[in-house]
């Protein structure tokens, strides 16, 4: 979750554009309040009916309520945009990528090398320049979750649903919320990177109209930008046709 949190952090931030991500893979990630009330209830479970062998639970979402890292990607770049950060350094906008090759050039271009540009920036402001430290942050953080990123795994919860119906059942059973299964990605997403944006940015929600009107600018920025790139580009292959 650290490491999703760190992701999503700077995908609101628009810091990111490349992830090594195998985007058709199920990815299996958790609210943490539901793995501390799966412990509660298993405890319970196991002081009022010993067993042998030893039960296992697996608290995962992926045989519960599966989500994909493609939708998991739609979904927090949809939050990027709607709920934007002040701190908001580029337009929101990644792909997921198996080529390492292709990976690694875009890595250089599109975050090593605007995170040197923004430290020249702050330089000149004469503020410290921390940007390209924080992407070797992120490179390194990503790195240790690519093999993660890269497969899926399929854990077999029939322990998990049996506690679920047992919970479920009891008097107080409804304090201890451990189902995956009605859980919607669309709504635990969106106060996920809400509370990134207050706790973890220290951006209030005060802040929200600054951060999206200073959103618009840099979209038309960034397209700006694209329609430059590609008016050289057609000169380049106009003067390369003509000569």
């Amino acid at each position: 979750m650290l490491l999703g949190s760190c992701i999503m952090m700077e995908i609101g931030r628009g810091t990111i554009s490349s992830i090594m991500c195998d985007q058709k893979c199920v990815m299996d990630v958790i609210p943490v309040d539901i793995v501390c009330n799966t412990l509660i209830a298993a405890a319970w479970e196991n002081a009022m009916t010993i067993s042998n062998p030893i039960r296992v639970y697996n608290c995962t979402s992926g045989s519960v309520n599966p989500i994909k890292w493609y939708k998991y990607g739609e979904i927090t770049q949809k939050y990027a945009v709607k709920n934007p950060t002040k701190y908001v350094m580029l337009y929101p906008g990644f792909q997921y990528r198996t080529n390492r090759v292709v990976h690694k050039i875009v890595e250089l271009f599109l975050h090593f090398l605007p995170a040197y540009f923004f430290d020249l920036i702050l330089r000149a402001q004469g503020s410290k320049p921390i940007m390209a430290k924080i992407a070797k942050r992120f490179q390194k953080a990503a790195d240790t979750g690519e093999f993660f990123a890269m497969h899926e795994w399929t854990f077999e919860v029939p322990n998990l649903k049996r506690l679920t119906r047992k919970v479920h059942g009891a008097r107080d059973g409804a304090e201890f919320d451990m189902d995956m299964a009605g859980m919607s990605w669309d709504a635990y997403l969106e106060q996920y990177m809400l509370g990134i944006r207050k706790y973890v940015l220290k951006d209030d929600l005060d802040s929200m109209e600054q951060a999206r009107s200073k959103l618009r600018k840099l979209y038309w920025i960034k397209r700006l930008l694209q329609v430059g790139v590609l008016f050289l580009l057609y000169q380049l292959c106009l003067k390369r046709w003509l000569f």
